[in-house]
């Protein structure tokens, strides 16, 4: 265990933080700088734009479900150590896309602002009011809906290929 001014955190929780980080570097300059990575936000945001500019989206798509596998892989072998593995834990991925709505769908930083966001409320919430834990998250991102719909972070943008 380590303590960062008073507040105790196990090492198992560092190491995810840790590789979490370095995982969100990694996707940020793979998506930004490479071909590979700018051709899956392409492919994503229009895909037949995408093909008739010679992005082969068959293949990029193929490689968005592979490159979703690893990271759902690490997860899973992130979480182990700290968490019971059940089939109920698909209901991580809400709390996710409650995330990914609250920052704001296609901005990298809005993913990570939604995910802080949803990881600080649920323990705030569980430790003030325990009752409604669960809703919490889901009150904030009703209200972040009705005052920014696109997200906090939401990017539209046109980008050269």
């Amino acid at each position: 265990f380590s303590s960062f001014y008073g507040i105790v955190i196990g090492n198992e929780r560092l190491v995810i933080i840790a590789v979490t980080a370095l995982l969100i570097a990694i996707l940020w300059a793979y998506f930004r700088y490479s071909k590979w990575g700018i051709a899956m936000k392409a492919a994503s945001q229009n895909q037949l734009a995408a093909y008739y500019s010679g992005i082969p989206v068959r293949v990029i798509i193929s490689a968005v479900w592979a490159v979703a596998a690893a990271i759902s892989a690490l997860a899973g072998i992130l979480l182990a150590p700290i968490t019971l593995i059940e089939p109920m834990n698909g209901l991580l991925g809400i709390k996710a896309f409650a995330a990914a709505v609250i920052g704001g769908f296609g901005s990298m930083p809005g993913a990570i602002l939604g995910g802080l966001i949803v990881g600080i409320i649920e323990p705030f919430a569980a430790a003030y009011v325990p009752t409604v834990k669960g809703s919490m998250i889901y009150v904030v991102m009703l209200i972040v809906l009705a005052l920014r719909p696109q997200g906090l972070f939401a990017q539209i943008h046109k980008k050269k290929l």
